[in-house]
């Protein structure tokens, strides 16, 4: 123990030695004093714990982060956290102000959130309409972020549907502009402008699908609707169903027990194998439904 700290009198020993059966129990001032110096070694501890945080974050903001990827890191505290700790230290709030006014100089201001506008989505939908990526077009400043735009999508869907047409029509600016690099393509830029249009041939087919994608969606008469594969044949898969007679023939009836629950299924065919039923008791084949006209799309 420290003795400048820690007296005789502190130990609670008298004059003459201690009591009889070892040392006593210290005071409460010294418990008092021994505390308070614990808690300023976790108090110091702690607050130099947050300086180095704080650090990180402004490095991250000078160099171009926000402060949710910053607080996405698992060595960095929630986004919580921090903004307590800036409303509650004047030293850590100056140094996110410092390193928020230099990321401003190079970045410019931060957007703040911007509320769903019907003029502002209008003009989103024409620049990517005319082959401007989302991320190009979210880069400038009358335009909401990416996170924004797919929020919108998401609460909105009269907007999801005119997104998805937008990226439809920007298929064809990007399927124009591979059509123009082959054209244009000289002899020496052959390998190039091959690389180029593969890109945006992919990229096409991820934007616009159903027009340019490499499988196309099957319509409802089974064609593909309009365009090329227009009338392709259907095949039809159907379930043959029999009952085996006492003298082992097969009796169909797959018209017979459409549509009828699982459990009368088998109830029948236990009665065709038990002889109850055969094929003169069994309703007439004229009264079922042509098999052939079954295949028929209805």
């Amino acid at each position: 123990m420290d003795g400048a700290d820690f007296g005789p009198g502190d130990l609670g020993c008298v004059e003459g030695g201690c009591a009889e059966g070892g040392p006593a129990e210290p005071s409460a001032e010294a418990l008092k004093k021994r505390t308070q110096r614990a808690r300023r070694a976790y108090e110091r501890r702690d607050y130099l714990r947050k300086v180095a945080a704080v650090q990180r974050l402004c490095r991250r903001l000078e160099a171009g982060g926000t402060v949710a990827d910053a607080c996405r890191e698992p060595t960095m505290p929630p986004r919580a956290t921090l903004m307590y700790w800036l409303a509650h230290e004047a030293e850590l709030r100056a140094m996110f102000e410092a390193a928020t006014a230099r990321a401003a100089e190079v970045f410019g201001p931060r957007r703040a959130y911007v509320g769903f506008d019907e003029a502002v989505a209008a003009e989103l939908l024409e620049r990517l309409a005319h082959g401007r990526s989302l991320a190009e077009v979210c880069e400038e400043r009358d335009m909401p972020t990416p996170v924004t735009v797919h929020r919108w999508r998401t609460e909105r869907p009269a907007f999801d549907a005119a997104y998805l047409q937008a990226r439809e029509a920007q298929a064809e600016r990007l399927f124009d502009l591979a059509w123009r690099i082959a054209c244009e393509a000289e002899e020496h830029e052959v390998k190039t402008a091959r690389l180029k249009i593969q890109a945006i041939r992919h990229r096409i087919a991820k934007l616009a699908p159903r027009v340019f994608g490499t499988q196309k969606a099957q319509a409802a008469d089974g064609g593909t609707g309009s365009g090329a594969g227009a009338g392709r044949k259907t095949t039809w898969f159907v379930a043959r169903r029999f009952g085996q007679t006492p003298d082992g023939r097969l009796l169909e009836i797959t018209d017979l027990v459409e549509g009828l629950p699982q459990a009368e299924i088998e109830a029948l065919k236990a009665d065709i194998r038990a002889g109850r039923k055969t094929a003169e008791t069994l309703p007439p084949t004229a009264d079922w439904l042509p098999y052939r006209e079954r295949l028929q799309p209805r």
